[in-house]
């Protein structure tokens, strides 16, 4: 079985943020993923993830773009209690880098981003194991730095430069998922509100839903394809002079593909490709792929 749980293993996004805002938000296909991408009872699992991101928005004066690198430390632990399992994010980012209205790197920076944390409980089964509706509610903490002053900007601080949010935010979701070895299909909805920092800035709250299927092959059991299909909608943010941003919020639907080899009973790699091909964004913004790289370990913190 912990052979099996590893395998069916697929990052599944639970948590997202506003299509432009500050990649510091957090959208990516792998934030807040506990649906599939759970350990056994009894187990920590503790995975390293490597994401790569690329967007640009704005014309002319109010062109920007932004490239990182985030590491992502992810904790997760089932206890003895059954239908329970929590997780830990602490996202660090290797560098983020931004360029003006000319193209040219203006700034970078790194370090600790916003800590989250993420309980997930499974409300339903039926046919066993068949079918399962679980119930998520998360917590993100405004840990990562958000005072950060580019040379370029003097005493003035960009929003898009820093490298935490300066919030507290929320997110419920529901998921589902029908098992049916070595197929399983999945789908959720989820909506995230985000606070509001000391400089009053507000990210646009989310909403989004993923539907995917996944199909493990080869006799040992150990690698397995997934592909989904991801919207997310949000609003527009709100600038510290309490204004809309015009190049923020809208509607964006990602193709994801993703391949996971179980190397061993206990560890999983999984490479990630989020493409996005639907796109219905307010202003001029741009979304680029994104990659992701990842390491999964379970160990064992009691009897089996």
């Amino acid at each position: 079985m912990r052979t099996l749980a590893l395998v069916v293993t697929l990052a599944l996004v639970l948590v997202s943020s506003p299509v432009l805002a500050c990649s510091v938000c957090g959208c990516d296909p792998t934030g807040g993923n506990l649906s599939l991408d759970r350990p056994t009872e009894s187990e920590l699992r503790f995975s390293v993830e490597d994401r790569y991101l690329a967007k640009e928005s704005g014309t002319e004066d109010e062109h920007e773009g932004e490239k990182e690198d985030r590491i992502n430390l992810r904790f997760q632990y089932s206890p003895p209690i059954p239908r329970l399992s929590l997780q830990l994010d602490v996202p660090i980012y290797a560098w983020k880098a931004h360029f003006g209205a000319d193209g040219i790197q203006d700034d970078t920076t790194q370090g600790l981003s916003d800590i989250s944390l993420t309980a997930r409980y499974e409300l339903l089964h039926l046919d066993g194991f068949r079918h399962v509706f679980a119930l998520l509610g998360g917590v993100k903490a405004p840990t990562g730095a958000n005072n950060h002053l580019a040379k370029i900007d003097g005493d003035t601080v960009d929003e898009h430069k820093q490298i935490g949010t300066g919030t507290w935010d929320e997110t419920v979701g529901l998921s589902y998922t029908f098992g049916d070895f070595p197929t399983v299909a999945y789908a959720s909805v989820a909506a995230r509100f985000n606070g509001t920092n000391a400089r009053q800035n507000h990210y646009g709250n989310a909403f989004f839903g993923v539907v995917g299927v996944r199909r493990t092959i080869l006799e040992s059991k150990r690698l397995y394809f997934a592909i989904d299909a991801q919207g997310r909608n949000a609003g527009k943010d709100t600038t510290p002079d309490l204004v809309y941003d015009e190049n923020s919020g809208g509607f964006v639907g990602y193709g994801v593909g993703t391949i996971g080899f179980a190397f061993t009973n206990n560890l999983l790699a999984r490479f990630v490709l989020q493409v996005p091909v639907v796109k219905q964004l307010n202003g001029v913004q741009d979304e680029h792929p994104v990659y992701f790289l990842a390491l999964a370990y379970d160990l064992p913190m009691g009897p089996r």
